[in-house]
């Protein structure tokens, strides 16, 4: 569930900011139960100028090969109302591979092959809105994750999260908006999509 309301409660445990550092683990790569990468307009640009998709076949091509369509429920609330409405509809992730479902884009020693053109859920994790505003979920990660706390990581101030939390919300409010321009078709927001099946 994505939920696109423009509220940060954070929890007590990050509201002073933490620390954080890679340890180059992959955890946060593999695995559905943990969690799908979501891909944006800004992410496409960037994956496309990288490959050199320049046309809808080959837009298509790399869609096939890396992309996958799911179903997602977002929550959305108008800033003018204070009604919270569910809304069901597809979205695009990177595809997960293998029997530890592990990113496709997951190479040897778990090192990202597309590490400068990584998409913004990747660069920004663990600053999530759905982990640092539900303690269950940041004392999970805490577990699951040796980078956060980390001695000599680099510190997140709370200014800094906001701010990273902030730009999360706003592509996913551009998203929900030009899905619903679109009457919620994702193929119609992206032409390339248009001779691709949903699994």
């Amino acid at each position: 569930m994505i939920c696109i309301i423009e509220k940060f409660k954070l929890c007590e445990s990050v509201k002073n900011g933490f620390k954080f550092g890679c340890q180059i683990c992959g955890n946060c790569c593999k695995g559905k139960k943990k969690g799908y990468i979501f891909i944006y307009k800004l992410d496409l640009e960037k994956l496309f100028e990288y490959f050199k998709c320049t046309t809808e076949a080959e837009k298509c091509e790399f869609a096939k090969k890396h992309l996958e369509i799911i179903s997602q429920k977002f929550v959305y609330k108008d800033n003018n109302t204070d009604v919270k409405k569910n809304y069901y509809y597809d979205t695009l992730v990177f595809k997960l591979v293998g029997e530890n479902e592990e990113c496709c884009f997951l190479g040897e020693k778990n090192m990202c092959k597309i590490y400068s053109v990584r998409p913004f859920q990747c660069i920004s994790y663990p600053v999530w809105r759905i982990i640092l505003t539900i303690k269950k979920n940041w004392n999970e990660n805490l577990k699951k994750c040796k980078g956060i706390n980390i001695t000599n990581g680099e510190f997140f101030s709370k200014k800094r999260i906001l701010d990273i939390l902030k730009k999360e919300f706003q592509l996913e409010k551009d998203f929900f908006l030009e899905m619903k321009a679109h009457n919620f078709k994702i193929k119609e927001v992206y032409s390339f999509l248009r001779n691709i099946n949903k699994d």
